[in-house]
């Protein structure tokens, strides 16, 4: 691809920087910002001044990593301006407009993908794959969790100004940790749900407005039970998955970055990643989407298949 085509980012606070940062090493030079707080883009010699369709029709991408309620409106626009459209997860706080986004990308035949970052990590690619060859038999369950103490994610940040603290800008676990629930459900192949049940909840002292945790469970309609947990609650990081099938467990630690096998004949470790820099799947997921847009593919997952798994977490609150 043309190193030189115009990116805009709208949203310069962690994830939207680490993008920048990326596509600066990636070799992309032609990158605009664009933050509603001044001060996090007044070093930048590219900026816009406000987000107009016509402001935004010199871009043919356009990276949307605004806080949650932001992402559809934003989206819209670029989207409007004919700009191929990355959006980080989720995809929105509620479900408003999203219909909109995809008629117009379809319309208009403009690249669309959902943050995935998580699927880019070696040890997933190599269970999804374990998976689909049949190596471990007939699946039963998957469990997976997510959580870490909200004080915790951004340093230097007040976690009591971030959007996570209120329901207004998509805040909650049940959004925060949707990375569990989009790679149960690509895991699992998108089967379909026969029923589910969120239990979430406010337990601890933090001074946030929204769920701080949540126990999910699901049967799918090709047997196969699930769960996931997720909270901000947890000091010490913890990000794992369990399968358990007819051939024995597979396990993956985030923190250990491998995965093992475990049956009756004992424990093995059948795939492992040393030093692995976590930056790497965010770097993978960029590349991703801009080869697809170099070739003019569709991503493997856009606005339309994200919405379903948005759409699970969303109708949780209304059980």
């Amino acid at each position: 691809m043309n190193k030189n085509i115009p990116i805009l980012i709208i949203g310069f606070g962690s994830i939207g920087q680490r993008h920048y940062r990326n596509l600066l090493k990636m070799g992309y030079r032609n990158i605009t910002v664009y933050d509603s707080d001044k001060s996090k883009v007044s070093n930048f010699k590219f900026q816009v001044p406000s987000l107009q369709v016509e402001s935004l029709k010199r871009f043919n991408i356009v990276f949307v990593c605004s806080p949650n309620n932001l992402h559809i409106k934003q989206a819209l626009l670029a989207a409007s301006a004919g700009c191929h459209v990355f959006i980080e997860k989720p995809l929105s706080h509620n479900l408003e407009g999203i219909k909109k986004l995809t008629e117009i990308c379809k319309k208009k035949k403009l690249v669309n993908m959902v943050a995935c970052n998580l699927r880019f990590h070696p040890c997933l690619r190599f269970i999804k794959n374990y998976l689909e060859k049949g190596r471990l038999g007939k699946i039963y369950s998957i469990n997976l969790e997510g959580a870490y103490f909200l004080p915790f994610w951004r340093p230097g940040s007040d976690y009591r100004k971030n959007y996570a603290a209120s329901p207004k800008t998509g805040g909650g676990i049940i959004l925060d940790g949707i990375h569990e629930f989009d790679l149960l459900f690509w895991l699992n192949s998108y089967a379909k749900i026969r029923q589910s049940k969120f239990i979430f909840q406010k337990v601890s002292d933090l001074a946030i407005r929204t769920e701080d945790i949540c126990l999910a469970i699901f049967e799918f309609e090709n047997g196969l039970l699930a769960s996931v947990k997720c909270d901000y609650l947890q000091k010490a990081y913890s990000r794992n998955c369990k399968i358990v099938g007819e051939r024995g467990n597979l396990e993956w630690d985030y923190l250990e970055n491998a995965v093992w096998l475990k049956n009756e004949r004992g424990e093995k470790k059948i795939f492992s990643v040393k030093n692995y820099n976590p930056n790497n799947f965010y770097l993978e997921e960029v590349r991703y989407f801009m080869q697809c847009v170099k070739t003019g593919t569709q991503t493997f997952n856009g606005v339309n298949l994200a919405s379903k798994v948005l759409t699970v977490c969303l109708n949780s609150k209304l059980q």
